[in-house]
C-alpha cells in the first residue's frame, strides 16, 4: 500500500505530458508493388505475408505454415486497403488491424519485435575505375550505381520494418574522407559521428572491364559481373538482417523468462510517463508490474514472451533508452532513460 500510495502521490505531483520518441509510425501498413500480385484479393494475402516477415524479424516460411495449420483468414485482419501513385508507380497499400492481429499470432507463439526498430548505417565506397572513388550519402547521385543502391536500401527498409540509413556528409566530413592521411580511418569517424545500431562499411570496386568485388563487412567470396553487383548486395543485406533481427523461439513447453528492468534519469512524472509509453511499445514485453519506486528511478518485473536476449534487441532500437548493464546473476537489466 506505501509504493502504491507514493506512486498516486507523484502522478498528482507533477505535470502530465506525454513525450513519445521515434518508432516505426506504419508498422502494421504494408505497400505492395502492382507488379507483384494479380487481383486485390491476392494482394491483399501477400500483403500479410510481408507483414508477418515484418513485425518478426524473419524470412522464414515456417511462421506463415504456422498461420496455415491454424487456418487463419489473412484478409479478416485487414482495416483498409487503397491504390496508390507512388513515383509513377501503382501501390496497393494496406493497413492491418494490430489489436485483431497480435493475440491470433501471440497464440501461434510467433515472436514479434515492436515500434522500437533499428538503424543500420552504411558507408559504401564505390570505385568504378573510371574516375576518383566516391563514398555514397543521402543526396541526390548522378552515379547510377548509387541511384540503384540507394533504390535497394529504401525497398528492403520499407519490407524489413528498419531504418537503412546513408550518412549526410558535410564540408568537414568530405574533406577528411578524400585526404591522403593513411592513418585517418574513415569507418570509425562515421561510425561515431551518426547514431547506428549496427554499421556496415563496404568497398565496391571495378577491377577490370565487367568484373566487380565488394568487399569489407559484406563481400562477395569471387570476382563477380557487373550485371550480378546489385543482387548480391540486395542478398547480403537481407542475410545480414536475418541474423540481426532474429529472436529466439523457446523450446515447447518452456514460459518467456523473467526480468528486473531498472530504468534511471527520471527528473519529473513527465519522464515517468514517457518510460510508461515506451514499454508499450516493445513487443517483448508480456507484463510488467512495479519492484520499486524513487524520485529518479523506477524498478520492473518483467515477464518477457521470450528470451532477455529478445528484449534487449528491441531496446537498442530505441532513441529513449541506454542500455547501462545486465547483470544475468540477479536477471536485472540497467537502462537509462535518455531526456
Amino acid at each position: 500500500m506505501n509504493q502504491k500510495f507514493k506512486i498516486l502521490f507523484l502522478l498528482n505531483f507533477f505535470l502530465i505530458n506525454l513525450v513519445f520518441s521515434k518508432e516505426l509510425p506504419t508498422l502494421f501498413e504494408i505497400t505492395i508493388s502492382s507488379d507483384q500480385y494479380t487481383n486485390t484479393n491476392d494482394g491483399l494475402n501477400k500483403a500479410f505475408n510481408r507483414l508477418i516477415q515484418k513485425l518478426s524479424g524473419s524470412r522464414n516460411k515456417k511462421f506463415l505454415w504456422r498461420i496455415g495449420d491454424a487456418k487463419l483468414k489473412k484478409v479478416d485482419f485487414v482495416t483498409s486497403y487503397s491504390i496508390e501513385i507512388i513515383e509513377d508507380k501503382e501501390y496497393l497499400s494496406v493497413l492491418f488491424n494490430s489489436d485483431l492481429l497480435i493475440p491470433q499470432l501471440r497464440e501461434l507463439n510467433i515472436p514479434l519485435i515492436g515500434f522500437n526498430r533499428p538503424v543500420i548505417l552504411f558507408l559504401i565506397k564505390l570505385d568504378t575505375g573510371e574516375s576518383s572513388p566516391v563514398y555514397i550519402d543521402g543526396s541526390e547521385s548522378d552515379y547510377s550505381f548509387a541511384v540503384k543502391i540507394k533504390q535497394i536500401l529504401k525497398n528492403i527498409s520499407r519490407d524489413r520494418g528498419v531504418y537503412l540509413e546513408l550518412p549526410e556528409f558535410d564540408l568537414e566530413d568530405q574533406n577528411l574522407l578524400y585526404q591522403k592521411n593513411i592513418l585517418f580511418n574513415p569507418s570509425a569517424h562515421i561510425q561515431e559521428k551518426f547514431y547506428n545500431d549496427a554499421f556496415l562499411s563496404i568497398e565496391m570496386i571495378r577491377i577490370g572491364i565487367n568484373q566487380w568485388n565488394i568487399n569489407g563487412d559484406l563481400k562477395t567470396p569471387s570476382t563477380i559481373q557487373e550485371n550480378e553487383v546489385m543482387n548480391y548486395l540486395q542478398n547480403d543485406v537481407q542475410e545480414f538482417l536475418d541474423n540481426f533481427l532474429e529472436v529466439q523461439e523457446l523450446e515447447a513447453g518452456k514460459s518467456g523468462e523473467r526480468v528486473i528492468i531498472s530504468v534511471e534519469g527520471l527528473n519529473n512524472f513527465k519522464d515517468f510517463q514517457s518510460i510508461e509509453s515506451e514499454l508499450e511499445k516493445i513487443f517483448a514485453i508480456q507484463s510488467r508490474t512495479f519492484h520499486s519506486f524513487q524520485p529518479n528511478k523506477v524498478d520492473y518485473n518483467a515477464q518477457l514472451f521470450q528470451t532477455k536476449e529478445s528484449l534487449i534487441k528491441e531496446l537498442r532500437g530505441s532513441t529513449n533508452f541506454l542500455i547501462k548493464k545486465y547483470e544475468a546473476d540477479k536477471s536485472q537489466l540497467q537502462i537509462e532513460y535518455l531526456n
